[in-house]
């Protein structure tokens, strides 16, 4: 956990605790049969130690009276939980200091947690979970719903779901998924080898999400049944989004702002990806917004960066100082028609206040010379040189095949 994160998170079990009249009930619970006891039922305030061991939970049948990801939300959707946890004021679920609380969800979506005043999660690992067979479920791992949840220092892992029901319904399970009315602070995760999005914002959905690893592993696609199925992390209808320092790696796709989506996307290293490493989409009507800063965008199979959106707003946003080398290295894709055009920026169409400047490019592939070429190795690494010694303090960051290469390889930050 970085410092920041513990901080906010320290901040919160403080004012948590001080703020009732009476201290949450603490429950110390080392069974699968006792934590699904705990939250069968509405709580009000609830404070969940879990030893170190394997929570192996029973799904319940759910049925999500919405849809997050229709177009007509009012669609109802047959789905299971393995942790419904609803209705408190407070509610904390905590692992141990030392050892592995794991808890297999068995379900679609794993942890729901619905109108709750806030929640925190931290230490904990959710993995297997199963993919319901209704195509328009957001399965993921953790799932909110008109509350605050704060999850920190925590596994996200091997949520793959069976790969038939995976293929019947080409969506697998998320990470994490914000759905209406959640507002989440996601910070210090490890966020690995998920079937569908590393971490998924629907309708009316908030969060800050930083120093998050969101890996893949597999890069699975298709047919292929595995880890890194969707998008890193995709901001999507109207949801709002800080995303800062978060490394997302072996995707097929990696940060996406959707549809009217709003977000800040800053610091992040995003490399190895199937197809394009940041795009901002307005779907055809949308209008979204991104200020897009200082990222680097390292090994792309598509393009490195797609902005496709069209808005009359003034502050329509940005792209700036950002570093994207060796993009559009899969021929496959030299088809505009698959995602964008073969190259590094690939601009299909640009709000007039939308602003791009300062960004740096390096060993980049083009389909064809008619498609711009921005390379400028001088200016590339001079931007690496600058940056080196900050990616190589953050605990994530320093992880990256980037990093490794181009600060430590070539030894810039001496």
């Amino acid at each position: 956990m970085t410092s920041r994160t513990a901080l906010a998170l320290m901040i919160v079990m403080w004012s948590v605790s001080t703020t009732r009249a009476e201290p949450p009930t603490t429950l110390d619970i080392s069974t699968a049969e006792e934590l699904q006891r705990a939250f069968s039922k509405p709580v009000t305030s609830l404070h969940v130690r879990l030893t170190a061991g394997e929570y192996d939970l029973t799904p319940v049948p759910y049925t999500d009276p919405m849809c997050g990801n229709c177009p007509d939300p009012d669609t109802r959707v047959e789905t299971s939980t393995g942790l419904h946890i609803r209705g408190a004021d407070m509610v904390v679920i905590e692992g141990p200091r030392t050892g592995e609380a794991k808890i297999i969800t068995n379900a679609g979506y794993g942890i729901l947690i619905e109108d709750c005043t806030l929640a925190v999660l931290t230490r904990i690992t959710v993995t297997g979970g199963q993919r319901s067979s209704d195509s328009n479920a957001t399965d993921g791992a953790i799932v909110v719903r008109n509350s605050e949840v704060h999850i920190a220092s925590s596994e996200i892992r091997d949520n793959l779901g069976h790969p038939q029901v995976v293929r019947e319904t080409v969506a697998g399970i998320a990470g994490i998924v914000g759905r209406e009315g959640s507002d989440m602070r996601i910070g210090s995760n490890r966020i690995i080898r998920n079937s569908w999005d590393g971490i998924a914002l629907y309708r009316d959905a908030k969060a800050e999400i930083a120093d998050n690893l969101i890996d893949g592993v597999d890069s699975a696609t298709g047919e292929t049944i595995g880890g890194g199925r969707g998008v890193g992390i995709g901001i999507t209808w109207n949801a709002q989004a800080t995303v800062r320092n978060n490394l997302v790696t072996r995707y097929w796709k990696g940060i996406g702002i959707f549809v009217d989506a709003q977000a800040i996307v800053e610091g992040n290293v995003i490399e190895d990806i199937l197809t394009w490493g940041i795009a901002l989409w307005g779907a055809g009507d949308g209008e979204p917004r991104g200020d897009i800063r200082s990222n680097v965008i390292y090994k792309t199979g598509a393009c490195g960066v797609s902005i496709a959106a069209t808005t009359e707003r003034e502050d329509a946003g940005e792209l700036r100082s950002n570093l994207i080398m060796q993009a559009a290295q899969n021929s496959a894709y030299d088809s505009p028609e698959y995602f964008c055009a073969q190259c590094a920026l690939a601009i299909s169409s640009q709000p007039e206040h939308f602003v791009i400047r300062d960004n740096v490019f390096h060993d980049n592939r083009r389909a064809s010379d008619d498609l711009p070429d921005h390379d400028d190795e001088a200016a590339f690494m001079r931007a690496v040189q600058r940056e080196c010694e900050r990616w190589q303090a953050h605990r994530v960051l320093r992880e990256s095949q980037f990093v490794e290469t181009m600060c430590d390889g070539d030894d810039l930050c001496e």
